[in-house]
């Protein structure tokens, strides 16, 4: 049985148009042409007529569906792959896009009319994250949201108060900076799932963002507010460890030199990322930078360097939230050794703080 070309696009929605460009290009040839030229399918024709409208729904070109057509069917298994690695983004990108929503509806129950700029900016904020995240730190972020919606009430206690020590010149070292800071800081690493490089990424995308300052309340003299306030709390916990000359040492040189410590671990954590080698030209930069930083927070003392060493080493608690893990630690550690004339105290890396 075969169809000429008005019936075939009659019975399965496409236009007469369609099929003709599809013999043009070789994509779909009729098996037959009658006596008077027109064009006649027959049931492979539209078997794979039928595959190509399938493939056509997975937004692929035309000159890709024929490629796949034309060889093995083999392909289609890496084609189907991307279409759902595609929707899972989208998932991702609808639920974020559902709970922007949701907390709109809530204004708009509470008779709250949103302003221009409360839509805009909370979706400047949503296009933010894809500018930060892979798709899987993405799906990690979205696995641990209901935490994050959890402790909103108290992360917004916490702003509030951040802004009154602010409003009222209370210095950082303060007890009570401290331990805002590291609530603040505990927040975070909950809604990064514990991972401290994704915990890093959060701080560059709040630091970068001016949306996210203005939606958040916590602007970058905030976030240097809660950085310094931590490493205060972070030096406490390093006394143990220390004599009282060394930490009169710290005092005077540790925390000046915090806000230096997250970009690099950024641009650490990106090389390796990359799988870039650790002895590369690019990663060895960064290693004399660490080293640098590393001796400059300890005064320049060795000695006191490599207890600062140990201690992050082995108390758990220093390494909390500092933005490094075993694995960084460890491939930095490996670019440091591989420094020329490199002291045997730097071959391990500390903390950031």
């Amino acid at each position: 049985m075969f169809l000429k070309i008005g019936e075939l696009a009659r019975r399965t929605g496409l236009t007469v148009r369609a099929l003709r460009h599809y013999d043009d290009i070789a994509l779909l040839v009729p098996s037959e042409r009658s006596s008077g030229g027109y064009r006649l399918y027959g049931r492979k024709d539209v078997a794979r007529l039928y595959r190509i409208q399938a493939l056509r729904r997975l937004d692929l070109p035309l000159a890709d569906i024929q490629a796949l057509l034309d060889n093995d069917a083999g392909g289609l298994s890496e084609v189907v792959a991307q279409q759902v690695a595609q929707l899972d983004r989208e998932i991702v990108q609808a639920s974020a896009l559902r709970t922007h929503l949701l907390a709109v509806q809530g204004q708009l129950q509470a008779n709250e009319e949103p302003a221009i700029d409360d839509w805009l900016l909370a979706l400047e904020s949503m296009v933010a994250g894809t500018r930060y995240f892979s798709d899987d730190e993405q799906r990690t972020l979205e696995a641990h949201r209901g935490a994050a919606e959890a402790a909103a009430p108290s992360r917004a206690k916490l702003s509030e108060l951040l802004h009154g020590l602010v409003a009222a010149g209370t210095p950082p070292e303060s007890p009570q900076a401290q331990a805002l800071a590291q609530r603040w800081i505990a927040l975070l690493l909950e809604e990064a799932g514990g991972d401290e490089g994704l915990l890093m990424k959060l701080y560059a995308m709040h630091w970068n963002e001016p949306s996210l300052h203005a939606l958040t309340g916590v602007d970058r003299a905030s976030i240097r507010y809660i950085s310094h306030a931590m490493a205060f709390a972070r030096l406490q916990l390093y006394a143990p460890y220390c004599s009282k000359e060394d930490m009169a040492t710290l005092r005077r040189h540790y925390v000046a030199h915090t806000d230096a410590w997250p970009p690099l671990i950024a641009e650490v954590r990106q090389q390796m990322m990359a799988n870039a080698p650790p002895q590369g030209q690019a990663m060895r930069a960064l290693a004399w930078r660490w080293q640098a930083l590393s001796l400059a927070k300890a005064g320049g003392d060795a000695a006191l360097h490599a207890k600062l060493q140990q201690a992050f080493r082995q108390d758990a608690a220093l390494r909390a939230g500092s933005g490094i893990d075993e694995a960084l630690a460890a491939y930095v550690g490996q670019a440091i050794a591989q420094l020329d004339g490199t002291p045997p105290l730097m071959n391990k890396p500390e903390g950031t703080q």
